[in-house]
C-alpha cells in the first residue's frame, strides 16, 4: 500500500503532536504531519509520497506570507477561518498554493457575498483563476443584470473582446431596450479607438437590429450623413452603413426575442398628497425603483394600463376646492424616457373603471359617472391618438378587473347599477367587437 494511503488511514482522533519545523515568510511553525496531510494534498504529496522533504524536518518553503499560513495552521485545529475584506486574497491565493480545498471553497463563498457592481468583473475574471464555477456565474449574472452600470466601470473599459462578445451573446443581458447594447459597443470602442475600431463590425453583429427602436436608428442615420463629420463615430456609423453585418441584412440569422424582461410598475399613494408614487420593480434583479411621480392631486379611482412602452392613467373621480366629480383625463407615462405627459380626453368622463391594452390599442371598459354605471367602452390607437367607441358591455359594471389574453378582454364579476356584485365573466372578442357572458365566477366579489 502506498505512502499516501498511509496518510488517510491516520487515526484523525489521535493526539495530534509536532513533528515537523516549517519555515515560512521567515517564520518557524512547528506542525503535525498527519494534521497538515488531513487537509490539505500539497502536504500529502510532501509528506507521505517519497519526496525528499518526506525525511527531512526543517523545511523551507518560499513564495508565501506567514500570515495567511498561520490562518491554515490554525484551520487545521480548529476547523474555522477567519475571513475579511483585508486577507481573503491572501488567504484565497495561499490556500490555493497549499491545496486546501476548504478553505478555498469558504473563501469563493465569502466573495459570492460581497459581489457588487462594482466589483463584479473584476471577481469575473478572479474566479477563472481559481476555477470558480459557480463564483464565475454568481458574478457575470451580476453584471448581465446590471449592464447599464457596467459601461462606467473602469473594468468595463479594460475587458478584452471576448469577454464583451460572451456578454452580448447571452440571452440573459438586460436592457431597457437594445439600444443600450449598441451605446456600450461604442462606449468600449472610444476608450481605444486605434486599436479597437477593427472589432467594431464583429461586435456590432451581435445587437439584436430588430429590437433598436426607431429613434435611435434615425439618430445614427442623420449622424452618418452629416457632411465633414470626421469623428470617430461617425466614422464607424458609416462603416455600418456601408457594409453591415449579416445579421443586419439576413432575417433568418436575426435572434427572434429581445433582451427585455417583464417589469412591473406600482402607482398609487394618498389621495391628498400633491403627487402619486410610480415604483417600477424588475423580477430579473429583484430590484425596485423609483419614478417619475404622477402630478395629480386629489385624484383615486382611476385606472392603469400598459400598452407597448407607455402607462395610461384614465379616468378617475377628481375634487376640486369642492365637489367631486368624474374626469375624462388621459395622463401617460413614457417609460423610456421617465416622464409623463397629457393624452386626448376620452369620450366619457368615468371612474371606478376597467382599462387594459390589447396590441397597440388602448380599451376603456365600463365604470361610473356622475350619472350612474355604465356600459360604454370606447378604445385608442396609439398610431393615431384617437377614441372611438365600441360595442358597450352585456352588463355594466364598475370596479371589475380586466384581463387581456391575445384578442380577447375579460371583465370578471364587478357591482352593478344596484350595488350587488355581479358574478359573470364578460368576454369581448377585439376582432369582431362583439359580446358574451362565458361563465359565472363560483367566488363573485
Amino acid at each position: 500500500m502506498g505512502s499516501a494511503q498511509e496518510a488517510e488511514e491516520l487515526d484523525p482522533q489521535a493526539e495530534v503532536v509536532a513533528d515537523t519545523v516549517l519555515e515560512v515568510g521567515g517564520r518557524l511553525f512547528q506542525v503535525s504531519r498527519r494534521a497538515l496531510s488531513l487537509h490539505s494534498r500539497y502536504f500529502e504529496a510532501m509528506f507521505f509520497g517519497g519526496t525528499r522533504e518526506s525525511s527531512e524536518h526543517h523545511i523551507v518553503i518560499r513564495g508565501t506570507d506567514a500570515a495567511p499560513f498561520q490562518a491554515l495552521l490554525e484551520f487545521t485545529r480548529t476547523a474555522q477561518v477567519l475571513i475579511g475584506q483585508e486577507n481573503v486574497t491572501s488567504l484565497l491565493e495561499t490556500a490555493d498554493f497549499f491545496q486546501f480545498d476548504r478553505v478555498k471553497l469558504l473563501c469563493e463563498k465569502f466573495l459570492e457575498r460581497e459581489l457588487h457592481v462594482s466589483n463584479c468583473l473584476g471577481l469575473m475574471a478572479y474566479s477563472q483563476r481559481f476555477a470558480f464555477v459557480e463564483l464565475h456565474a454568481s458574478a457575470m449574472n451580476v453584471a448581465l443584470t446590471h449592464w447599464g452600470d457596467m459601461v462606467s466601470q473602469e473594468e468595463f473599459k479594460a475587458l478584452p473582446k471576448e469577454t464583451l462578445m460572451q456578454f452580448l451573446r447571452s440571452d440573459d443581458l438586460f436592457v431597457p431596450r437594445e439600444d443600450v447594447v449598441f451605446d456600450s459597443i461604442m462606449a468600449w470602442i472610444m476608450e481605444d479607438p486605434a486599436t479597437r475600431e477593427k472589432d467594431f463590425l464583429d461586435l456590432v453583429a451581435e445587437v439584436r437590429v430588430a429590437f433598436l427602436s426607431l429613434s435611435f436608428l434615425d439618430i445614427l442615420v442623420k449622424r452618418s450623413k452629416r457632411p465633414r463629420q470626421a469623428d470617430t463615430f461617425c466614422r464607424l456609423i458609416r462603416r455600418l452603413d456601408s457594409c453591415p453585418p449579416p445579421s443586419w441584412q439576413n432575417v433568418a440569422l436575426r435572434p427572434y426575442t429581445g433582451r427585455s424582461y417583464d417589469t412591473l410598475y406600482v402607482l398609487g399613494g394618498k389621495r391628498d398628497k400633491e403627487q402619486q408614487e410610480l415604483f417600477l420593480f424588475q423580477p430579473k434583479t429583484g430590484t425596485w425603483q423609483a419614478c417619475s411621480p404622477l402630478q395629480r392631486r386629489n385624484l383615486t379611482q382611476y385606472a392603469v394600463a400598459a400598452v407597448g412602452s407607455f402607462l395610461f392613467v384614465t379616468g378617475g373621480y377628481f375634487r376640486d376646492e369642492f365637489v367631486w366629480y368624474s374626469v375624462d383625463w388621459v395622463l401617460i407615462y413614457n417609460c423610456l424616457s421617465n416622464s409623463w405627459l397629457e393624452g386626448p380626453a376620452m369620450k366619457k368622463s368615468r371612474n371606478s373603471h376597467c382599462a387594459v391594452g390589447v396590441g397597440l390599442y388602448l380599451y376603456v371598459l365600463g365604470g361610473s359617472t356622475d350619472e350612474g354605471i355604465i356600459a360604454e367602452v370606447e378604445r385608442m390607437a396609439l398610431v393615431d391618438s384617437e377614441w372611438e367607441s365600441m360595442s358597450p358591455m352585456v352588463q355594466p359594471v364598475e370596479r371589475g378587473d380586466a384581463v387581456s389574453v391575445g384578442t380577447r378582454i375579460y371583465v370578471v364579476c364587478g357591482l352593478d347599477e344596484n350595488g350587488h356584485v355581479y358574478d359573470g365573466v364578460q368576454r369581448l372578442n377585439t376582432e369582431t367587437d362583439s359580446w358574451d357572458v362565458i361563465s359565472f365566477s363560483p367566488l363573485p366579489r
